[in-house]
């Protein structure tokens, strides 16, 4: 089971937003995230995540990025498969028409299914404003390390 970078980055540009603010530019984002996001990359994630309703978008001067929603609202599962197909992340490893030739086969993958599922229960546990709060200690507990 893996979380693709694609769902890593969205999961930072969404941090930042909601710590912000604000409305922001891809140029803005990337610059202020900390990790090297490519900008066409950070395009297609954007863009993304305004198609499926966490994001808005606008052109011009003032122009950007914002969140639609209250992060509280936003579910670290909703992020997630704005950007990626969750099911993808845990592989079945034959193929679907040969799993009634092995009944063992089918053993496993009912273990596969209810990690998924719990998997899906944790990243539905967790909202924006969750990560928001323990960015924000973070920094705090990290500022103070740096004044001692």
């Amino acid at each position: 089971m893996a979380v693709t970078m694609k769902s890593d980055y969205a999961l930072r540009l969404l941090l930042l937003l909601s710590i912000e603010n604000k409305r922001m530019s891809t140029s803005e984002l990337i610059s202020k995230c900390k990790t090297s996001i490519p900008y066409e990359f950070a395009q297609k994630i954007l863009s993304q995540l305004v198609a499926s309703g966490i994001l808005e978008s606008s052109r011009g001067k003032f122009g950007g990025y914002k969140l639609v929603k209250d992060p509280k609202d936003i579910t670290v599962y909703d992020i997630v498969t704005s950007v990626d197909d969750i099911s993808s992340m845990i592989t079945c490893f034959v193929a679907p028409d040969k799993i009634s030739l092995a009944p063992e086969i089918c053993s496993v993958n009912e273990v596969w299914e209810i990690v998924m599922k719990r998997f899906k229960q944790s990243l539905k546990s967790v909202t924006l404003e969750d990560l928001k709060e323990s960015y924000l200690k973070k920094c705090e507990e990290f500022e103070r390390r740096k004044k001692l």
